[in-house]
């Protein structure tokens, strides 16, 4: 039996293969995918690669999955309270359990392994990412059970989400404070999502013309605010929303423009706090005067992934129905339509834009 599967070569190229249906690994399962959230990490992947140590060609990639276990092992469902039939949510990374940070409880394994990154099609069953129709799981992957009743792309959010909660709790949000968001993409309003869940009183979203779709979905997700810096002044409208006092928190999840850093400054209060996540791909930043962070005495901290905590608390509110979950459900594509979808995902479509596109295996 063969099944269907998206895969990257690492040179721009992707295509659908027919694979081989796998068997559970021993000790692990193998997942029916319902459906996978597309990051734009996926289009840097698709050119050759986003950084992950380890990382494969040929792949099939995806790391925001969500899926039905179709087998499992004896073992896999006594260590995971799972059977067959179960839903679940996949954290893509998979913790060696036995270096020194795994034995001192960080999260930040020294030996990972990441669902569609770091292993390729030419890796045991090959099937390793949720652009692929199954998937197998190893031992030892933290698996979250879902509901049966929440649309699957409504669940693919749960790992973007898992990012924004971290980010959210390194930038310390506290109960009334007032929060900027920089970037509405669908990790940014991830943030915004968090940021009302850790108590943020006032949560502002900046963008540009460009963004219109994902200001009506910061508008149904509870912006109190939106700012299109191309036709405003940020800081001025800012300190106007403020009472002058501007914000506690600026997170600036914006992708690839670097302006996006040194305005951070100017929007941020005196001993505020400024989270950086959004990746500029190695850019340098013009017009970042660094005194003023040393004067105004400013905090800056940056994001990166998410915890096996903050993955709970992200989960959970979507379970809860704590938000708009269907705001954040854009597009979804399936493998006959994927050039669509990546197309979407680069903005590259004329007219058209979307908060978040989803790859969804019928």
């Amino acid at each position: 039996m063969s099944v269907r599967a998206g895969v990257f070569t690492g040179d721009g190229k992707w295509s659908v293969r027919e694979l081989t249906a796998p068997d559970p690994p021993p000790g692990g399962a193998v997942l029916r995918v319902e459906a996978v959230g597309l990051c734009g990490s996926d289009l840097a992947q698709l050119h050759g690669g986003v950084g992950v140590p380890g990382e494969k060609f040929p792949v099939v990639p995806g790391h925001e999955t969500v899926g039905r276990i179709q087998a499992i092992t004896s073992e896999a469902a006594a260590a995971w309270s799972l059977n067959e039939g179960d839903r679940v949510c996949v954290d893509e990374i998979l913790r060696c359990g036995e270096c020194a940070a795994c034995r001192s409880g960080d999260p930040e394994c020294l030996a990972m392994q990441v669902y569609g990154y770091t292993l390729g099609v030419d890796d045991g069953a090959g099937l390793w990412g949720g652009y692929g129709e199954c998937m197998a799981l190893l031992p030892r992957t933290n698996l979250h059970r879902v509901p049966d009743d929440i649309p699957a792309e409504e669940l693919t959010m749960f790992e973007p989400l898992a990012n924004a909660v971290h980010w959210v709790t390194r930038a310390g949000v506290q109960l009334g404070d007032t929060v900027v968001v920089q970037g509405p993409g669908h990790q940014g309003l991830a943030c915004l999502v968090a940021a009302r869940a850790a108590g943020a009183a006032q949560v502002i979203v900046t963008g540009t013309a460009a963004d219109a779709s994902r200001f009506a979905a910061a508008r149904a997700l509870g912006a109190d605010a939106v700012i299109d810096v191309e036709a405003e002044d940020p800081v001025s409208r800012v300190g106007e929303l403020t009472g002058g006092r501007m914000a506690d928190v600026v997170m600036d999840i914006a992708a690839v423009a670097t302006a996006t850093v040194a305005l951070a400054v100017q929007l941020v209060r005196n001993r505020g706090t400024i989270l950086l996540a959004g990746l500029k791909h190695f850019q340098p930043v013009e017009g970042l005067i660094s005194d003023l962070i040393v004067f105004r005495q400013l905090t800056l901290v940056g994001g990166a992934g998410y915890t096996p905590a903050s993955m709970r608390v992200a989960v959970d509110l979507i379970v809860r129905d704590a938000f708009n979950r269907h705001a954040l459900v854009g597009d979804t594509v399936t493998l006959d339509t994927l050039d669509e979808g990546l197309a979407l995902l680069a903005r590259s479509v004329a007219e058209r834009d979307s908060v978040h596109v989803s790859l969804v295996h019928p």
